[in-house]
């Protein structure tokens, strides 16, 4: 009898190759079960999940794992990963989980976790005691929820949109039918891109990870785009005239309505960080760890630069468009009325940055003694080197004012080159 590895959890959930353990029925049944014992017998389990062909397979399955702990399986269907959130809280449950990879391809899926208050999990250790000692004996129901995305739909800040035209980009994900209807009543014109999912195009050329150029947002006559991902937790926006605005975009352009520490990570860029004259705190990468350093240090807001970007007083977990709406409703307006984007984002200068992803097969290998990454700080380059939570990249960030052989992308270079002759 072959030996299953343990499931264990990265920065968000568990993500990997579909037909792969744990990313298999067998293993989202396990999660099922685990999910349900720490909810507790009779407690109710909320269910959503995204486009992905895989997602309606791997909700079965947790659902019956659910079941069997003795909890509650409640279906929610295709919704945003807040959309499991917020309706965690309306229904009263104690748990939820929301089938998706994110960003990944459709031929890898995950199960991300979230608590009774609709936020994802702090104290992983204590769940994945669970993942290994489920209880299997139970007797719970499955029911499917009614109207789930209401709350979700409640929660998305009340924006005036008269009058633009916007081009939205749903990465053909969880968002694809719920996003355009949400700008629509709130009077925009949409002009749709990645709304079409086919259970394998997800995220594919499109969405955050593949934004339209500036001048194609231009050529379809619209006001900016707004770019989601396949769960629609990050939001990326072209403005024809700006370009691209990211999360340190967000963070900047939001500063100006709240007072005291905002948090960023440590891919925050450092021309951001100068503009804000100390007001910047630096997280671990993962949106889970934005959301303890905010808590911790009171902060009204907090982005990554990939466009997660959360809110102190906004969904339990962070949403592409309700993230979108806010900055929006914060930007000034030109002549006519419409948002100035360009103008909200000037007021700093970005540092030059350079970034590789290098996928790699094997263990982890040592990075402590990685010669180029020293010689780049000792120029005066920022460096952050880091081995991926959910998938099998080493990532490597170079960022500085250097040129030619000084540049960061001539530093990433050297140190990518280091690294695969370890």
């Amino acid at each position: 009898m072959t030996t299953r590895p343990p499931i264990r959890f990265g920065t968000d959930g568990v993500r990997g190759p579909v037909g792969e353990w744990p990313l298999n029925s067998a293993g989202a049944q396990r999660i099922g079960q685990a999910l349900g014992t720490w909810a507790g017998d009779n407690s109710r389990v909320v269910i959503g999940w995204d486009t992905r062909q895989s997602s309606p397979i791997f909700a079965k399955a947790l659902a019956d794992g659910v079941q069997q702990s003795g909890a509650h399986a409640l279906f929610a269907g295709i919704l945003p990963t807040a959309g499991v959130s917020t309706a965690v809280l309306a229904e009263d449950c104690q748990a939820g989980a929301m089938i998706t990879a994110s960003h990944n391809p459709w031929t890898d899926n995950g199960i991300k976790v979230v608590g009774g208050d609709g936020k994802k999990l702090t104290d992983i250790q204590r769940f994945e005691g669970f993942l290994d000692a489920p209880k299997t004996d139970g007797a719970g129901q499955c029911h499917e929820l009614q109207r789930p995305a209401a709350s979700w739909e409640n929660a998305l800040p009340e924006v005036d949109l008269s009058g633009l035209t916007i081009l939205l980009d749903c990465a053909n994900g969880a968002a694809f039918d719920l996003a355009p209807k949400a700008l629509e009543m709130r009077g925009a014109n949409v002009i749709r891109r990645g709304c079409e999912p086919s259970g394998k195009n997800i995220n594919l050329d499109v969405g955050a990870l593949h934004p339209p150029s500036p001048e194609w947002v231009r050529q379809q006559g619209c006001d900016f785009a707004i770019c989601l991902d396949g769960d629609a937790d990050r939001v990326l926006i072209v403005d024809p005239d700006h370009g691209l605005l990211d999360g340190d975009s967000f963070l900047w352009v939001l500063s100006r309505q709240t007072s005291g520490p905002l948090i960023g990570t440590i891919m925050s860029n450092g021309g951001l960080e100068q503009a804000l004259n100390g007001r910047l705190l630096r997280s671990k990468v993962g949106d889970r760890h934005v959301a303890e350093l905010m808590k911790r240090h009171q902060a009204q807001v907090g982005a990554e630069p990939s466009g997660h970007i959360l809110f102190a007083d906004g969904m339990p977990t962070g949403d592409g468009l309700f993230a979108a709406l806010r900055l929006l409703a914060a930007a000034p307006t030109d002549a006519t009325g419409r948002p100035d984007l360009s103008s909200a984002c000037q007021g700093w200068t970005r540092w030059k940055q350079s970034h590789r992803n290098l996928r790699f097969t094997g263990p982890r290998r040592p990075l402590d003694n990685l010669r180029q990454v020293q010689a780049a700080q000792a120029s005066g380059s920022r460096v952050v080197i880091r081995y991926s939570g959910t998938e099998p990249l080493l990532r490597i960030m170079v960022e500085g004012l250097g040129s030619g052989e000084s540049a960061p992308h001539a530093w990433v270079d050297r140190i990518a080159k280091e690294f695969e002759q370890l």
